[in-house]
């Protein structure tokens, strides 16, 4: 498999293995290894059948660095080794490796990368978690998650149940602050800023549609919007048009504001037929591209996306812009940094 990849690909390939219960074995694999190509090597320093209560094995890692030419990156210093920044460094030489790979304590300290002393307390990372997660809507799962690893050594406390009871972004926000004394925390700030920023861009994408639609309505162009007055646009039959519109996700950061919601909106108040999606997929180029039928036609982005969601609300994008209508796109000052 190696040697195929390495063969096939452009890109550096690179490989991670455990070590074997016998040294003279675990060398003789990473030789193997090294002979099909690949880039680098990382290696765990515990047996497939050992866990993370068990010892790693920084010697082995330290025999293999020595045994090959490419390069090693040592894992599994987590829980023996790795606890703040300097303590990688320290994993990397023990090891005789060129770099370090960090999973659980990174998990436990997201700031565990950062130089900067003193390191930030638990509380504060939580908060700046937080508020990133608020920023970018990110699952309720996935944030109790991250925030449950960071609490590891905490145990059952009042503040990790507390976690473990919020229901939704606003609810976790609020219930962790029960806990923490310090003003410095304001997490339920957090989200009401974040909240009130949505909703100046809500308010902004709002007052351009209604003054498109304003024209549309009660200027010349009263009447629907006729599809047929862009010849170059249309394919020979007339019924097509198609347009490159590259859709980029973060200029519609708002639920209700993105192209496709638009575009509902305007059939339902039109009494049009609803928009119907059909997508297809290169699995070349593993892009997909849609193509939405509206008002008996047929609307194209060349652009392709990387998933069905993004390629149904490109050809919506297309949709709206021939027709002269509002996309909700924010401007580049209110796209979340």
């Amino acid at each position: 498999i190696l040697t195929r990849l390495t063969s096939a690909l452009r890109v550096p390939v690179t490989c991670k293995i455990r070590i074997l219960p016998q040294l003279e074995k675990t060398l003789a694999l990473v030789k193997l290894i090294e002979s099909t190509g690949v880039a680098a090597l990382t290696v765990h320093g515990r047996t497939p059948s050992e866990r993370p209560r068990h010892r790693n094995h920084d010697e082995v890692i330290a025999a293999v660095a020595s045994a090959v030419s490419i390069p090693v990156i040592a894992n599994g210093g987590s829980w023996d080794t790795i606890r703040s920044h300097d303590d990688i460094e320290f994993f990397r030489q023990q090891t005789g490796a060129a770099g370090v790979m960090v999973c659980r304590s990174a998990m436990w300290n997201p700031a565990i990368f950062s130089p900067v002393c003193p390191a930030p307390t638990l509380h504060v990372l939580i908060r700046e978690y937080l508020s990133l997660a608020v920023r970018y809507d990110h699952h309720i799962a996935g944030t109790k998650y991250c925030i449950q690893s960071m609490l590891h050594l905490e145990g059952e406390t009042p503040l990790f149940l507390a976690t473990l009871a919020a229901k939704d972004l606003k609810d976790l926000c609020s219930r962790l602050y029960v806990f923490v004394n310090s003003h410095t925390w304001s997490v339920p700030d957090v989200y009401t800023v974040e909240m009130q920023r949505r909703a100046g861009i809500r308010d902004s994408a709002s007052a351009k549609r209604v003054s498109t639609e304003t024209v549309n309505e009660f200027g010349d162009a009263a009447k629907r919007p006729r599809i047929n007055d862009d010849p170059e646009q249309l394919d020979q039959n007339g019924h097509v048009i198609r347009r490159n519109i590259p859709y980029e996700r973060r200029y519609w950061p708002l639920h209700g504001t993105s192209p496709k919601q638009i575009l509902y909106e305007y059939s339902n108040k039109m009494r049009i037929k609803a928009p119907e999606f059909h997508t297809t997929e290169d699995r070349e180029s593993r892009l997909f591209f849609s193509t939405v039928l509206f008002d008996n036609k047929q609307f194209t982005n060349t652009s392709g996306c990387k998933s069905k969601k993004w390629s149904e609300q490109a050809a919506a994008l297309v949709c709206l812009q021939f027709l002269g209508l509002s996309d909700g796109k924010c401007s580049e000052t209110d796209v979340p940094t």
